[in-house]
Order: C-alpha cells, then structure tokens, then sequence
C-alpha cells in the first residue's frame, strides 16, 4: 500500500495526485472529499472511501431531530412501527422559531412544574454539532433553567437567537447496575453500500459509570456515561492497581449484563440479548437508515462504520441517544483491544469482498469492449453503459465469499427483493 497521510503535501489541495494503487482512503476526518474531487482526485472505480458524503443528517444531533420527526410523521397512521416517543428522547432545536416557542410553552405549563416535583432533571441542553466527549452536554438544572429563559426572554426571543442548540428530553430512570451505577451502550454500524443499501450490526460494549445515580444531583459526572470523563476520572485516582480494576469495570459486555439481570430478577429469559435486545438495536439501525437514506451521496465506493449510543430504562426499553461518525478505536482493556481488532479486520474483509467482485465484473466488461474495438466490430454504447451501470453495484460473486463465522451480521441487503431485503428484522406491516 502506497503511502497516503495528511501530512503529505497537497493532501487537503483541491489537486494532488494520489497514487492510484491506493485501494481504499481511510480517515478519521469526514473532510477529504471536501479537497479532492470524487471520480477525479480520488475514488476511482477500484477504490473506497470510508465516508458517506450526507451522512451528517444523522451524525449531527440537531439534524437528527429533524430527521426523526420526519419519519415519525411517515409512520403516523402505524405508531406500532415506528414512534419517536419510545425511539429517541423528544427534543426541540431552539435555533428553529416553532420548535423554539414549543419549548418554552412546556416549560412555562403546569404539567412542567409538577415534573419538577417529581423529578428536578427533566432536560439537558446539547450543542447540534461540532461537540464531543460530553464537551457540548449541559445539565438543564435551575441554574441553566434560569440562564436559558433569560437568552431567550422566556421564549420571545425564539427566531431571533441562532445559537445551534437543542433541549431533549432526560432519561432520569435509567436501569441502573450493581453499585446502582448508571451505563449506556456504544454499539457499531456498518453501512457497507449505498448503492444498493447494504447495513451490518456489530456488538459493542456497555460504558458504565462510576458515580452512583442520584437524580437529584447537580453533578453530571453522575448523569453522563462518557468515556473520556470516566477516563479522567480514573487517571486522577494515581493508583495503578485501583485504576486497573476500574478499566475492566467500566466496560461490560453484552453476555455480562445479560447475567446480571438474569441474577437480579430484572429478567427472566436466559436468551434475552438474542431474543430482545440484539433485535431491538437492529430494528433501531434499520429505522435510522430509512430515515436518512435520501441524503446519502449514492456511490457504489463509499460506506461508513457508526457508533451509536444508546440507553435502557428502568423498563427495559431501549432508547437512542445519538449517532457518532468516526468513532473512537481504541484498546483502552484488552478485552476493548480485541473488539477493536475484530471489528475492523471483518469490516476491511466485507469492503474488500464487495471491492473484488465489483471489479471482476468491471474487467470483463472492459476486456469484451476492447475485444470488439480491436475486430473492429460495432459496440452498442448504451447496451455497454447499462451493463456498466449493473456491474458497479455491490454484490457479492461466488469467489469472493464473506466467512459465515465473521463478527458483523448483515441486516439490511436491497439486492434481495421486497420484504426479504429486510431479512426478518422489520415486521412486514412496517415495510412500507
């Protein structure tokens, strides 16, 4: 592989001259198509590219919002597919007039102040874009309560200020761990093709807190799950051995928490992550997906891995709380070290299977147009245009098989027809 850094010159030049036996760019910026121009700087067709241009309708958390109202206004008449209520904790982008003075009409009503009573954390404040590491998450406590009516002028000021901020709704029953610490999920999309929709699940990981929940409290250490707070945290303890065990405890797995609930009667059904919560995630991947598809720049060389983050109540129902591009692929535990090699030495072998059949096809197209140029024979160049056009998309050919045992499942493959395309993860009523 030639050699391809940032650090080269020219490499956010609108031209460079990137070597062409480059196979695959892979970034951890989402800005690289923004200096080289696809089709002529870089992605040709025997090259990838691990980012989908479009793909801030979901990544970006005011974007997200939009695109979750959309869609729960498409399934409106079947609410038992898809209801933004039980999917993604109810937010209002503040920057946006009508969602602005919603906002401010709740806060301002009686059913707000008897939700204080019984709650006193009933939203946090987030930053659309552009934060992370919990960097852009506020605690909307009576301090920010206070500070935010006055920007706005409780509410008379919505239109006016563009600050790109949005109030979601708090989860403040979360289910809760041992120590009556609080966990969220870090779980792993793969949108392996958008032309056709092709979309992997991967197990992730529980981040778990290390601070015991207190709704009451004003601290948000004890209300955010972040890794890079738990990370600060355990740095500062100074004790290698204590700061060892923390590592290991802050992450669990899937099998784990299923024998913890199954120990603490929170669950009854020994094969609850298979039949309940891995179908849960995967019918979320497949909801977010069909709610921004349309902005996905349709190229048959690009796809994208995601971590998405996600929450359980107290009830056991699943929440998304949002989705991250790029997301971070670090060993911080051997046992994160491994899940990191396995998911991306499975993701580079589903990219390069689909990478190798396209090709194959591509070959043969261009060997039998040169075999009728060179006998001068004539070539039907719309007939050769659509051929083309059916070979560049992604499909897998029998030599260039995926292993049956690898870590991503496949959810979602439009080459199949109809429902199957689905492959069994959405109801059929809900395929609409």
């Amino acid at each position: 592989m030639p050699e391809v850094s940032m650090e080269m010159k020219g490499f956010r030049e609108p031209i460079y001259d990137l070597d062409l036996r480059a196979t695959m760019f892979f970034t951890k910026k989402v800005d690289f198509h923004f200096f080289q121009e696809i089709g002529k700087q870089f992605l040709c067709v025997a090259q990838m590219y691990n980012h989908i241009p479009g793909m801030g309708v979901i990544i970006r958390k005011d974007e997200l919002v939009g695109a979750v109202n959309a869609y729960s206004d498409f399934y409106s008449h079947k609410p038992q597919c898809f209801s933004k209520k039980t999917f993604f904790p109810y937010a209002y982008r503040l920057y946006n007039k009508t969602e602005c003075k919603q906002f401010f009409e709740e806060i301002n009503g009686p059913e707000y102040e008897a939700m204080k009573k019984e709650s006193p954390l009933n939203y946090i404040i987030k930053l659309g874009y552009g934060a992370h590491r919990a960097s852009g998450v506020f605690l909307f406590d009576e301090a920010e309560e206070k500070k935010t009516r006055k920007d706005y002028k409780n509410g008379d000021l919505c239109g006016e200020v563009k600050n790109p901020l949005l109030a979601q709704r708090y989860i403040d029953n979360p289910l809760l761990l041992d120590k009556h610490n609080k966990f969220d999920f870090r779980m792993y999309m793969l949108v392996a093709s958008v032309d056709p929709l092709i979309v992997y699940y991967h197990d992730g990981f529980l981040r778990v807190s290390l601070e015991t929940y207190d709704k009451y409290s004003n601290d948000r250490n004890v209300h955010l799950t972040n890794t890079h707070l738990t990370k600060q945290k355990i740095k500062e303890l100074n004790n290698e051995t204590l700061a060892a065990e923390l590592t290991d405890y802050q992450m669990w797995t899937l099998n784990q928490l299923q024998d913890y609930l199954l120990q603490a009667g929170k669950i009854t059904d020994p094969n609850w992550l298979d039949n309940y919560l891995r179908p849960t995630f995967k019918k979320a991947y497949i909801h977010l997906v069909r709610m921004s598809r349309h902005n996905y720049f349709n190229h048959s060389s690009v796809y994208e891995m995601f971590g998405l983050d996600f929450m359980l109540d107290d009830k056991l129902g699943l929440w998304l709380i949002e989705v991250n591009g790029s997301p971070q692929l670090v060993g911080t535990s051997p046992m994160k070290e491994r899940l990191m090699i396995e998911t991306l030495s499975d993701m580079f072998e589903i990219q390069y299977a689909y990478l190798r059949s396209k090709m194959k096809r591509l070959f043969a197209i261009v060997n039998k147009v040169q075999s009728k140029l060179y006998a001068r024979e004539p070539l039907e160049l719309e007939k050769a245009k659509e051929e083309f056009a059916k070979a560049n998309k992604n499909f897998l050919e029998p030599e260039w098989p995926i292993r049956s045992n690898i870590s991503w499942h496949k959810i979602l493959d439009e080459n199949l027809p109809g429902k199957e395309a689905y492959m069994g993860v959405l109801e059929d009523e809900c395929i609409i």
